[in-house]
């Protein structure tokens, strides 16, 4: 079937209102400046990087690479939870998913070098040192795409050479006793036309992780039915190998090429043992079991691109693009008897290939002094490959039963957009855009017959900015964005859980039919701009989203089952505070402090289902972040820190369901001593408060109440870094 989004009477507007704004001719001085080059890392914010945020019609916040490496953190995710409307999921000091406004499931586009990112991408995985700099877009753009509700980071890897550079990191980090060192080596250099950037990565991190669970059964009265208590030990261990080179050669005729390569192999060895204790009523199937889980991915990403300068100012380029991805994995889970030994055995084998292949193309011409226009389109062929065995045994290593299946997904997108950055008046610019997208989706494997969904999507965009004499600005986008279903979510391949099927945890299957969620935005931002590097900003925003996904709990074969379907609207909005204020842009002659300070807080309201507490995708209602930095002019010695902040509380996923996280505080330390000018030893801290990380899950329908929760201890880790230019 096709589905075609549009408002042609949106578009006329945003054209009607450039046509009466044309004859404004306000001529006073753009405050904005020049952006600079960046300076080797050091602790303040490069007035270059605000100067290009502060002079950009569209809302973007860029972080430069000394911002990234500053606090000595071994990760990116860590780098991220810091920045502004971001927040990160899962226990505090581990890592997680990366949602900006709160809201994750794929609101939240990634972008690497300008395209989004590949499958078996993992920030978690990759180390600051090999990004250049980090742009976050509050609001989408024709050109970067509209798949991008709550907004897009884009991470731009290491390619700018200013100067031959050679520089060796190795560091170790301590959690709970165990040590994971990490080493980082970057060699760049120019001769003439030719320059190149290499940039590697090794690291081996190993976890420890305790958790309590408690569980709860009722009756329709309220009279307990049964009550287990269960005791999780988690260890697993990680090795990642990252490299990213890239090459630039500047022809004779001006054509500049690129070639930009992003290679990571990552092991994973996981392995987890149980221990129930039965309080009231029935245990569980397998009270006593272990299980061990080792997955093995190869990411390969290769870009390649060429810019030529025409006449009169006008610029064509062309990118192409293509990754591999590959994945192995095996799981054995087994249950124990009252003495130790395994007694069931549950045998899972799978494995993925998935492929994407990427073309791109845009024209840029000023038209005049005031007008760039610029046309383009970008496609891309993806497909996914799976297959999964799994075998169960019972005692003594009878077979029980058997499946072998195979799953394939191919998506193929195709995108055409035109746009004109426009300079009204010296102090009002406007961006204007319109982007038109078709998804063709064709499953296969594990349904009685294939399914092909075909989508289109019209995205209409505007964005404003107007300088205010003196230093504050106003920002205003209108724009169409939207969700395309992630490729795992239309496989629909089952997952069944080994142990204590219930509606808090239960086997999940993918829905070949998923449609993308469509939204309109509103953003609105005022910002006031110091002399020196300081900012203040504060904005709002608003998302109507229609084909909201949903997670839909059904029993069958006795077994509960959640899928996810497209069920009706939500309405999320939210308000963004910003500060970033060295005490030397305040008055001349104070202490050579920085502060950083952000503050999020959303809403969101799911119609289809009942209040209170429905929120989307169990969003995070508010998230925060003051930090400190000290960095005297000449000393050897700066330090800071930053507090981070996540706000929890129950989210309502159904009429039976209620969700509940604990709130997250982490506070984190870093030292820099630099011993001469090309040595230096940084001590970073993280995690300190060592706060317990608590999740439930509630189900009550007619015939009873379900309560399960979860308490998981975290850890402070201690990491000790040594960096060296050649």
């Amino acid at each position: 079937m096709m589905r075609t989004y549009s408002s042609p009477y949106f578009l006329a507007l945003l054209l009607g209102a450039r046509a009466a704004m044309a004859a404004d001719a306000d001529a006073g001085a753009d405050p904005g400046a020049a952006a600079k080059g960046e300076p080797l890392p050091q602790v303040t914010v490069t007035a270059g990087r605000l100067a290009e945020r502060r002079a950009d019609t569209t809302s973007r916040i860029i972080v430069g690479q000394a911002d990234i490496v500053r606090d000595g953190d071994r990760s990116l995710s860590d780098v991220l939870k810091r920045l502004p409307g971001i927040s990160v999921d899962g226990a505090p000091g581990q890592g997680g998913a990366i949602r900006m406004r709160g809201l994750g499931n794929g609101y939240t586009q990634i972008l690497l070098n300008g395209v989004p990112a590949p499958a078996g991408f993992s920030l978690d995985a990759m180390a600051p040192e090999l990004i250049e700099r980090i742009e976050i877009q509050r609001a989408p753009t024709a050109e970067t795409g509209g798949q991008a509700i709550a907004g897009s980071i884009n991470l731009i890897l290491k390619k700018a050479v200013a100067a031959s550079q050679r520089e060796l990191k190795w560091s170790v980090e301590e959690n709970q006793g165990a040590l994971s060192p990490q080493l980082v080596a970057q060699l760049a250099d120019r001769a003439g036309a030719l320059s190149y950037t290499l940039t590697a990565t090794a690291l081996r991190k190993r976890t420890a992780t305790p958790m309590l669970e408690l569980e709860e059964r009722r009756d329709a009265a309220g009279l307990p039915l049964g009550a287990r208590e269960t005791f999780r030990q988690q260890r697993g261990e990680e090795r990642v190998l990252n490299l990213a080179p890239r090459l630039n050669w500047t022809l004779a005729n001006g054509d500049a090429l690129s070639a930009q390569l992003y290679a990571s192999l990552k092991l994973i060895d996981n392995a987890s043992r149980s221990h129930e204790h039965t309080l009231l009523g029935e245990a569980s199937e397998f009270p006593d079991n272990q299980a061990a889980f080792q997955a093995r991915g190869a990411l390969l990403r290769g870009d390649l691109g060429w810019v030529r300068k025409l006449d009169g100012g006008a610029r064509l380029e062309l990118k192409l693009g293509a990754s591999d991805f590959r994945r192995k994995a095996g799981f054995r889970f087994y249950g124990l008897d009252g003495e130790g030994r395994r007694d069931a055995e549950n045998r899972v084998d799978s494995g993925a290939v998935e492929r994407n292949t990427t073309l791109a193309g845009s024209y840029r011409r000023p038209m005049g002094a005031d007008h760039a226009l610029a046309l383009g389109w970008d496609g891309g062929d993806k497909r996914r490959d799976e297959y999964r065995d799994e075998a169960r045994f019972g005692a003594g290593g009878a077979a029980l039963a058997a499946t072998a299946e195979r799953y394939s997904v191919g998506v193929r997108q195709l995108a055409l957009f035109v746009q004109d950055e426009w300079d009204v008046t010296p102090r009002w610019s406007l961006y204007l855009g319109l982007r038109r997208e078709s998804l063709n989706t064709a499953s296969r494997g594990g349904v009685p017959e294939p399914v092909d969904v075909r989508s289109a999507v019209w995205s209409p965009l505007l964005h404003s900015l107007y300088k205010l004499p003196g230093n504050d600005q106003l920002r205003l986008a209108l724009s169409r964005s939207y969700k395309a279903p992630a490729i795992l979510d239309l496989l629909p391949r089952r997952f069944l859980r080994d142990n204590n099927n219930n509606p808090t945890n239960p086997d999940t299957q993918g829905n070949p039919a998923l449609r993308p969620e469509l939204a309109w935005g509103l953003d609105a931002a005022f910002e006031h701009y110091f002399a020196g590097d300081g900012m203040l900003s504060a904005g709002l925003f608003l998302r109507r989203i229609q084909d909201v996904r949903q997670e839909r709990l059904y029993q069958r074969e006795g077994r509960w089952v959640a899928t996810p379907v497209n069920d009706g609207a939500a309405n999320v909005r939210g308000i963004e505070l910003e500060a970033k204020l060295p005490l030397t842009a305040l008055w001349s002659g104070a202490p050579a402090l920085a502060l950083r300070a952000n503050l999020t807080r959303n809403w969101s309201h799911v119609q289809s289902v009942p209040g209170p507490d429905n929120r989307l995708d169990a969003q995070v209602p508010l998230s925060a972040n003051i930090g400190l930095d000290y960095k005297p002019a000449g000393a050897a010695l700066s330090f800071g820190g930053n507090l981070n902040f996540q706000g929890g509380g129950a989210a309502r996923e159904s009429a039976t369901l209620l969700g509940y996280t604990g709130a997250k505080r982490e506070l984190d330390l870093y030292g820099l001593w630099t011993m001469d000018g090309k040595t230096r030893l940084r001590l970073s801290a993280a995690n300190l408060l060592r706060q317990d990380y608590q999740t439930r899950s509630d189900y009550a329908d007619g015939r009873g109440a379900l309560d399960s929760g979860q308490t998981g201890a975290t850890y402070r880790s201690v990491r000790l870094a040594f960096e060296h230019q050649f």
